[in-house]
């Protein structure tokens, strides 16, 4: 795969996190700000720690398992709860 064909794969599934977390109701920035760094630093720091011995499809591999598990945590995350669900309605007084 030709680096940029994999840098815009990298953003569209970058993007399509970001959509799902929105459509949940979830910060979708942050999503964003977590996962666009993240990938290209594994990708860079993984043969630095290894010195050299990882492979290309492995790195890339685990670069792109920054966005799955950003999914996973999008789908399983609980969007948030609207001000008024946790009041509970006051039982009337009778006089």
């Amino acid at each position: 795969m030709d680096p940029i064909k994999g840098f815009m794969l990298y953003g569209v599934c970058a993007a399509i996190v970001a959509v799902i977390a929105a459509k949940k109701g979830l910060s979708w920035s942050a999503y964003l700000l977590i996962i666009l760094p993240l990938g290209p630093a594994v990708a860079i720091i993984l043969p630095l720690v290894t010195q050299g011995s990882a492979s290309g499809p492995g790195v890339l591999a685990l670069a792109f398992c920054v966005p799955l598990g950003a999914l996973l945590v999008a789908l399983l995350s609980k969007g948030p709860k609207p001000l008024g669900a946790r009041i509970e309605p006051r039982e009337r007084k009778s006089c």
